[in-house]
């Protein structure tokens, strides 16, 4: 928490649009749908350790896009009302990746521990975010000097993350173990 705190004082990301021009989307969809599914097939031929972490980078980035599409849909409604959201192409496209996203978490959460899928879906989606935002959207973030508390703080997150997934498996383990015997 305090590194999100940090990163997002210090970047302080400002002047986003909810609209974005289809050249630009064409990137976005080309470059996102391509790394889902090269994350898949790799993924196929991995052990479960690399499958989880593979079905959880896809899974980071369909979220991300789903985000991104749903995002331009929300603001085709609130500046041209329900027939807009509901003839929007990102409306349509929210629906399909966020289906997506569930199917390849779920892949990710059975291929292997929750310590490998976690940090790649948590840190993926929260980079790939920001990637989007900044080029679809046109997002700006504060640079110069700003960049040392920015890093920091995303430092911070992948730390927290990283601890955060491995104290799942130490609570299993400890949970398993055998009750202490009553008559003592």
């Amino acid at each position: 928490v305090a590194g999100l705190a940090l990163l997002l004082g210090a970047a302080a990301p400002t002047g986003a649009a909810s609209d974005a021009p289809m050249t630009r989307w064409a990137v976005v969809l080309t470059a996102c749908l391509g790394a889902i599914g090269v994350a898949v097939l790799v993924a196929r031929r991995r052990s479960s350790l690399g499958r989880a972490v593979c079905f959880g980078t896809a899974a980071a980035v369909a979220n991300a896009l789903t985000a991104a599409l749903l995002k331009s849909s929300a603001g085709a409604f609130a500046d041209h009302g329900p027939a807009a959201f509901l003839t929007s192409w990102q409306t349509y496209g929210f629906a399909a990746t966020g289906v997506a996203a569930v199917l390849l978490l779920e892949n990710a959460l059975q291929a292997g521990s929750l310590a490998a899928s976690q940090p790649a879906l948590t840190i993926g989606d929260a980079l790939v975010s920001l990637l989007i935002g900044v080029f679809l959207f046109r997002e700006t973030i504060r640079t110069g000097w700003y960049l040392l508390p920015e890093a920091a703080g995303a430092a911070l997150i992948v730390a927290g993350v990283l601890v955060l997934s491995r104290a799942v498996r130490q609570i299993r383990e400890l949970g398993t173990e055998p009750a202490p015997s009553a008559s003592g």
